[in-house]
């Protein structure tokens, strides 16, 4: 039998279809109702509700389907998910998609099938609602319009079993801002834009971070904070981290190849649990460091907390990518209540100290000697340290002063597009007290050792 294409989009497809609770969904007598209304208004025996995963179909509400889960390659609903449209066949018999199919040729004898999508917040199908019969039928545009008007139903009830419900989006069209951001990745409206990390000792920039932006036609250039959290809700932080990190990558290794100045330059990209989730993300990171000649060790993951929060389901893919020599960052250490223990069981190269920490610097001792703990507890462990949001002198002098290695904000340079950005430069470190000059940060033999294999890697 003819297998059914994967969908045009079939990662970011999976990626929203593991953004659902889906066994919780199969308890919901809501959704089982929605089944039975569609087996009575098209006088059909059989028919199901289900989401498409990789390798199966899983029904989540049923009316005399045998089976909860069915091996993809014997569904008949793929053809309705992979080209997002319905499909209606008469007679699967005469239907050289089915034909062979062995649920045709063999028991349960099915003979005719109805099938519409089941379309995500981010308007990709992650799965269908069907209806199919053991006798032929004349199926036809009434039939469709009343299976999209409960499959419609059906996605509106299935926001109740998505991971992130009540995720703070309260108060917006979350489908609507979806739809509306797939385009922007479809037709190259995000941008990217690149904040330097300079290096305390040197005072040269040693790295820059790549940071999201959106060039909306209407509004303008919209911040990571007015779309981020929309992609998380939707799944479409998957395509969105791709696209970030493939044009990063590319335009990293640019600056790299332009001369001695840039020639070490590393990049520091962000990426959501969800990405670290998917089964093809170590394949994603190699194909944009291999496609921009990139090497591994250039590169460095940041990871929130709330990126790590799914626990065993990232460490394998981490601990793959680190084993490559790509390097792991943990960002805003110092705000989740469990900060230290995802430093004991995560293999961490580097420590980002909160900018909101930073902001206190100088002004409250407690802040000090929090920062000040936090890097001799990196130091100890072998990781760099970059203390983030920089924003006065002085912050900058105690950040130095407390023997962190790297600073960022924007008293150094603010987020800028990638012909805006001025990398050759050294720059002046203030020291503490107020005088100038580059501060010395204490070295350790097993920082010392790793600088080695980070400049043999990259």
């Amino acid at each position: 039998m003819p297998t059914a294409p994967l969908h045009a989009h079939e990662g970011d497809r999976l990626a929203s279809a593991a953004s659902y609770r889906s066994a919780e969904a199969a308890g919901d007598p809501a959704l089982q109702a929605l089944v039975e209304a569609a087996a009575r208004a098209l006088d059909a025996p059989v028919a199901g509700l289900s989401l498409m995963g990789a390798h199966e179909q899983h029904y989540l509400a049923h009316v005399r389907v045998p089976t909860a889960v069915l091996p993809r390659h014997l569904s008949l609903c793929t053809h309705t998910v992979s080209g997002g449209e319905p499909v209606l066949a008469g007679d699967l018999t005469a239907d050289p998609r089915f034909a062979d199919h062995p649920l045709v040729t063999g028991e349960p004898h099915l003979r005719a099938y109805a099938g519409v999508p089941l379309f995500g917040r981010d308007g990709l199908p992650v799965g269908s609602l069907c209806a199919l019969d053991v006798r032929p039928r004349a199926f036809g545009p009434a039939d469709v319009a009343v299976l999209e008007r409960l499959a419609r139903a059906a996605g509106e009830l299935m926001e109740l079993h998505r991971r992130d419900a009540g995720a703070g989006l309260a108060g917006r069209d979350v489908l609507a801002e979806s739809l509306r951001l797939r385009r922007a990745v479809d037709d190259g409206e995000l941008r990217v834009h690149y904040q330097p990390i300079t290096d305390l000792r040197t005072g040269r920039v040693a790295a820059v971070e790549a940071l999201v932006r959106w060039q909306h036609p209407e509004h303008g250039l919209l911040p990571p904070g007015r779309f981020v959290p929309v992609a998380e809700a939707s799944g479409l932080v998957v395509a969105l981290g791709r696209h970030v990190l493939t044009e990063a990558c590319r335009q990293v290794a640019a600056w790299r190849a332009a001369g001695p100045g840039t020639a070490g330059l590393r990049l520091a990209v962000n990426v959501s649990g969800r990405q670290l989730a998917e089964p093809g993300v170590v394949g994603t990171v190699r194909r944009a460091l291999g496609e921009a000649g990139l090497p591994p060790g250039a590169l460095t993951l940041e990871l929130t907390e709330t990126a790590l929060v799914h626990g065993t389901d990232v460490q394998p893919a981490l601990r793959e990518l680190r084993a490559g020599g790509v390097r792991l960052a943990l960002d805003d250490f110092g705000t989740g209540y469990s900060s230290l223990a995802y430093l004991r069981d995560f293999p961490v190269d580097e420590l980002k100290v909160d900018r909101g920490f930073t902001a206190s610097l100088g002004a409250s001792p407690r802040s000090v000697s929090i920062t000040a703990a936090a890097v001799g507890l990196a130091h100890e462990l072998g990781c760099e340290v970059v203390v983030e949001g920089v924003e006065t002198p002085e912050q900058l002098a105690h950040a130095a002063g407390l023997g962190a290695r790297y600073a960022q904000g924007y008293l150094l340079a603010p987020p800028r597009a990638a012909g805006e950005c001025e990398l050759g430069a050294t720059r002046s470190v203030p020291a503490p007290g107020g005088a100038h000059g580059l501060v010395p940060a204490p070295r350790h033999r097993r920082e010392a050792a790793r600088e080695v294999h980070h400049d043999a890697a990259s």
